[in-house]
């Protein structure tokens, strides 16, 4: 199963690290074709294809609200889906530890939802995504209770061979 990962956090090593690359970002493994000016930085692994995007979908505090920013990127990431219409889409939501862990979960699920939302308005079938919240689970850049990190806010999207 070919796996691409949608990343919304910022990741600033991995910019850095890629800076001197000079694979296509914008591209889909095998594709001829493009999504014009990404504002991702792309990694890829054996089995999967990451896109990072650097503090650009970003959630405010307790908000499910995409920020401005973000809504070029789905529409983006939408059209990627849309090509490959036979892959599945997971979105997956974070939070920062800011809160109740409960309270955090509920959140999660709520921008993992904003975002797929958007995803189906923008013509990715509602059937192919399924939304999904992980709370303060895997946090980006570790911390403790009740710290405010933007990086830890964030949504994963995943396309995925069925």
């Amino acid at each position: 199963m070919k796996r691409v990962l949608f990343t919304t956090a910022g990741v600033a090593l991995v910019a850095a690290a890629l800076s001197g690359c000079t694979d296509n970002p914008n591209s889909f493994p095998g594709d001829k074709t493009a999504v014009a000016e990404p504002a991702y930085v792309v990694t890829h692994h054996a089995n999967t294809t990451e896109y990072a995007i650097p503090e650009q979908l970003l959630f405010a505090t307790d908000s499910a609200e995409v920020l401005p920013t973000g809504h070029t990127i789905i529409v983006q990431l939408a059209a990627l889906a849309q090509k490959h219409s036979s892959a599945a889409v997971e979105v997956n939501g974070y939070t920062d530890t800011t809160g109740t862990k409960q309270h955090n979960q509920k959140l999660s699920v709520a921008r993992a939802e904003a975002v797929a939302s958007e995803m189906a308005q923008n013509g990715v079938a509602p059937d192919r995504i399924k939304a999904q919240g992980f709370g303060e689970s895997d946090l980006l850049v570790p911390t403790d209770n009740n710290v405010n990190e933007a990086k830890n806010r964030r949504v994963v999207v995943v396309l995925a061979s069925r």
